[in-house]
């Protein structure tokens, strides 16, 4: 079974990181309880808007990806999110 690692990055809105730090915390408890993929959140060193996810060794890809789309809906994550940006979503997997 190939292992995927998710990498998922956006632009949050100004002001929010303490929020969206508590909120991504609780996503990331859900995941974990529902897959066992522990996930961590980073932001970008010399822009501190830009946010990532990284979740990875992720041996069920379809199971994790309805786990993540469903706890970033229970949490509603989409409210932090910059106005002129969205999440991308970014999955690899190890060369053969």
């Amino acid at each position: 079974m190939l292992l995927s690692h998710y990498y998922i990055y956006y632009p949050v809105q100004i002001g929010l990181e303490a929020d969206l730090a508590r909120v991504l915390h609780l996503v990331q408890s859900d995941i974990c309880r529902e897959t066992g993929i522990a996930g961590r959140f980073l932001r970008k060193a010399d822009d501190p808007w830009t946010w990532m996810e990284i979740y990875e060794n992720v041996r069920e890809a379809a199971a994790f990806e309805r786990s993540l789309e469903q706890a970033v809906e229970r949490h509603a994550l989409a409210r932090f999110i910059a106005d002129d940006g969205q999440r991308h979503i970014e999955r690899f997997v190890p060369c053969a």
